[in-house]
């Protein structure tokens, strides 16, 4: 497989705002077909596993989107089954995180039960909030089930603690878990808030807002990247 294509952005913007602004009311079989159609336009220009995992891991995301999950659980099968963990992770366990969401909402606990072993057995190739996804949503398969998480993945949730900063201490892993999607959720959507804001303005008062986020933030990432986007603001408004 050809890994830089595999990584690399797939399909052009014009695509996807047609995708999801000008078919946005459209049936899936509609945006299916833009899609087969973009795939069979650059064919000879891409390895063939690659064109299979974007076609598929595509198709199942609009089977998702639109509540069709038995269809998108076959799709994103199709796209695992032809990765291994490491050759593009942000497509293999946001596919996995989503066999596991799908199957749960069918009912299907026993194989969304493995989807989440799966990952979790791969989980040193994943970035530590796709960890926190995929736990998020392992826990509903396991309280749906009355099951305990394993204590073999504890320490999965040690290292998401560890490498994003975040203040929870390791207790029960259900609420441990929950705590720290709740909060990601927030402190996400206030930095999202603040780019948007400062995109929309000529950046007035953003000094004084990266400030106030940097001060009350309680996850250590969100901190230092506040930090830096900070300091790269000052050094912009000095140099003119």
């Amino acid at each position: 497989m050809n890994r830089e294509q595999l990584q690399r952005d797939f399909f052009p913007a014009e695509i996807m705002l047609k995708l999801y602004r000008d078919l946005a009311g459209s049936g899936a079989e509609a945006k299916i077909e833009l899609i087969d159609e973009y795939i069979e336009k650059v064919r000879d220009s891409y390895d063939e596993d690659v064109l299979y995992i974007k076609q598929h891991n595509q198709i199942a995301h609009i089977y998702c989107m639109s509540e069709q999950h038995k269809q998108a659980i076959s799709h994103f099968e199709m796209v695992v089954e032809k990765m291994a963990p490491d050759d593009y992770p942000p497509i293999y366990f946001l596919a996995i995180n989503l066999l596991i969401r799908s199957n749960c909402i069918l009912t299907n606990y026993d194989v969304a039960k493995k989807w989440g072993e799966l990952a979790l057995k791969n989980h040193h190739h994943a970035d530590p909030i796709s960890k926190l996804h995929i736990l998020n949503d392992y826990m509903d398969v396991l309280s749906e089930t009355e099951t305990d998480l394993d204590k073999k993945h504890y320490s999965v949730i040690q290292s998401i603690i560890d490498e994003y900063g975040f203040p929870e201490k390791l207790g029960d892993p259900v609420e441990t878990v929950r705590s720290m999607n709740k909060r990601h959720k927030f402190w996400a959507r206030k930095m999202g808030d603040l780019t948007l804001a400062y995109a929309k303005t000529d950046g007035a008062n953003t000094f004084e807002d990266l400030e106030q986020y940097i001060e009350s933030c309680e996850i250590g990432w969100y901190k230092v990247h506040a930090l830096k986007s900070l300091d790269l603001l000052k050094n912009k408004s000095a140099q003119g």
